[in-house]
């Protein structure tokens, strides 16, 4: 049945309006205090400046469509959002050739690909927990792995070392474990809501 304006709750608004613009705020604060950042740790200003909004496009949608669809749609999703971010990243460095034909922005669009696709392949649309996590978390070590790979493949050599690998892993397995759990709260919400409201279940 259609819902009117007289239906919208609380909790509608929170999810609809506040929580979404609240999260958006976030995103851009790091960029908007890239120098503050920087002065207390180089390592902030990689993680959070460019890492989240990296892990948002190339590991935590490709992901989440792969655990929650299957192992081509998260594979697809990846393809596009790493062609995207990578052809975003060559735009961002336009002024070096050298940072344009950095062999890493191809890791970006791979390690992108394969881990929507990874994840759906080890999920199997499962709902247990310990699949979701298994299947994000090791998805997510295998990116950012192939990305590091390939960002030592390129000349000049841009991320190296103990701190070039931090700052590609971190933010990827800490998505690996946390886009598995939202998806997992995802998927009890549905169930609670064809459980409180069985005339939504769809009839063949």
């Amino acid at each position: 049945m259609s819902k009117g304006l007289k239906d919208l709750k609380l909790k509608d608004i929170i999810f609809g309006i506040i929580l979404p613009v609240v999260v958006c705020l976030l995103i851009i604060w790091f960029p908007l205090n890239e120098r503050t950042l920087a002065g207390i740790d180089p390592a902030f200003q990689g993680i959070f400046v460019f890492g989240v909004q990296e892990v948002i496009m190339i590991v935590a949608v490709p992901m989440m469509v792969g655990l929650l669809w299957n192992k081509w749609a998260g594979g697809v999703a990846g393809f596009l959002l790493g062609s995207i971010y990578a052809l975003w990243y060559g735009l961002y460095g336009s002024m070096s050739p050298q940072w344009i034909h950095n062999m890493g922005l191809l890791g970006y669009l791979l390690s992108s690909m394969l881990i929507g696709y990874m994840a759906g392949a080890l999920n199997q649309k499962s709902t247990k927990l310990t699949r979701l996590l298994f299947s994000g978390f090791t998805s997510a070590l295998a990116g950012g792995l192939f990305l590091f790979f390939t960002e030592q493949q390129a000349k000049p050599l841009l991320v190296y070392g103990e701190y070039g690998f931090f700052v590609t892993m971190t933010p990827r397995l800490v998505f690996g474990l946390v886009v598995p759990l939202i998806v997992k709260l995802v998927v009890q919400h549905q169930a609670n809501m064809l459980k409180n409201n069985p005339k939504a279940i769809p009839h063949n």
